[in-house]
């Protein structure tokens, strides 16, 4: 009988590679040979990031002759301080949708990597006591296999040498939030989180950390049971943020 033979994981991906050349997950570029799944550094190099200035509520691009706030928040304050490293469009929407909805938790190093390269341009001089992902109910999270969220922050909270914690939890299986109208979110999201450590955020600041927000309300509904709850301040931070809070999301 012939032996089985083992050939190292290193030869064997490069074997694989060389049949099936990992390619762009925007444009099929092939990528580098070090890389295996993510955006192609052309399709990186178009993401449009948040820079100055920016709304010092929700964090959306502001045009040049506007300052402070948006008009948006002129008139409705977004729910809760929120920064964003990018506009959501373009490359990021593919990359998102490929990360949240065709399973692809491994896109996380690649998109962690987006947040903290803005990450002190973003809330210069502020530093959490704690980072929370914003949780997905258990139902939700055995459909998909993985919180994204969570693998987000576990990454962001070592490059910013912050503890993570999991106070929330989300009791309700709520619509996704993407298939409502602005105006239904909130209530649709309403109740639907509570607070299961209340001594691990009693009078700290911390971060909420979530993929993408548009109003603001899953934000705003964490931020309201951890204030509620003890905590000193509640701010956010997201991989991408629309222009416009009527965007429309995949």
């Amino acid at each position: 009988m012939a032996e089985k033979v083992s050939l190292p994981k290193e030869l064997l991906e490069g074997f694989l590679r060389l049949l099936f050349p990992a390619g762009c997950e925007v444009c099929g570029e092939e990528l580098p040979a070090r890389q295996k799944i993510g955006l192609c550094p052309a399709c990186w190099r178009q993401i449009e990031l948040i820079r100055h200035p920016f709304c010092e509520r929700c964090g959306k691009p502001l045009p040049d002759d506007i300052t402070e706030l948006c008009l948006d928040c002129r008139v409705e304050p977004f729910p809760v301080i929120t920064r964003g490293a990018a506009v959501y469009h373009g490359p990021v929407v593919g990359v998102v949708h490929l990360f949240k909805y065709s399973f692809w938790p491994s896109l996380a190093d690649q998109l962690t990597g987006l947040i903290a390269e803005r990450l002190h341009a973003l809330y210069p001089g502020w530093q959490p006591d704690a980072l929370i992902p914003v949780p997905l109910h258990k139902k939700r999270l055995r459909w998909r296999g993985f919180n994204q969220s969570l693998l987000l922050a576990e990454r962001l909270a070592e490059f910013w040498k912050t503890p993570l914690i999991e106070p929330l939890a989300r009791v309700r299986n709520t619509t996704p939030q993407v298939r409502l109208e602005p105006e239904a979110r909130l209530a649709n999201i309403t109740g639907a989180f509570v607070v299961v450590d209340r001594e691990a955020i009693r009078g700290k600041r911390l971060c909420l950390l979530d993929d993408v927000s548009t109003t603001g309300s899953t934000l705003g509904e964490c931020a309201r049971v951890l204030l509620e709850a003890g905590a000193r301040e509640v701010r956010a931070l997201v991989l991408a943020l629309p222009n416009s809070p009527k965007a429309e999301l995949l």
